[in-house]
């Protein structure tokens, strides 16, 4: 299966809620940390590269229609629209390795209400790990104070 499957079925199964309801309009959301463990004051972004590799080849192929289909809870004119669903929107985001504070955007998403709602898991999976690696790091360089690690 491909990469479009990393997600929670709830995505799909909202996806499929927003087709019956013609709900396409746009939206958007930001990935941001709302707040960090006492005496932490910064985190470092990281992971964008991976993100931007997903969201460009964000596709469904005729393996995961077909899985799709076997479960029993899409319907065929959903899964019909899956065989040309991609992300067409607009994305922000900081430089990789930019240190920011607690509530401070590391990524912004515009797109129609499917795409963004589609997105918004396998990005903060995609997020989360790296981001967090790269500030444990940053955080022991500077509990060493220039001594090798």
């Amino acid at each position: 299966m491909s990469d479009a499957l990393l997600t929670d079925l709830y995505q799909l199964t909202m996806l499929q809620a927003y087709q019956t309801r013609g709900m396409t309009g746009k939206a958007s959301f930001e990935l941001y940390a709302r707040r960090l463990p006492a005496q932490r004051g910064f985190l470092m972004v990281a992971g964008l590269e991976p993100a931007l590799c997903y969201l460009e080849s964000l596709s469904f192929t005729a393996d995961d229609l077909g899985w799709l289909a076997s479960t029993g809870r899409f319907s065929d004119a959903f899964l019909a629209s899956l065989e040309s669903f991609c992300f067409r929107g607009d994305v922000w985001a900081v430089p990789e390795g930019t240190v920011l504070p607690a509530q401070a955007p590391w990524l912004r998403i515009e797109a129609s209400l499917p795409e963004a709602q589609y997105v918004e898991s396998r990005l903060i999976n995609l997020l989360h790990l790296s981001t967090l690696i790269a500030t444990k790091a940053a955080r022991c360089v500077l509990a060493a104070r220039g001594r090798p690690l």
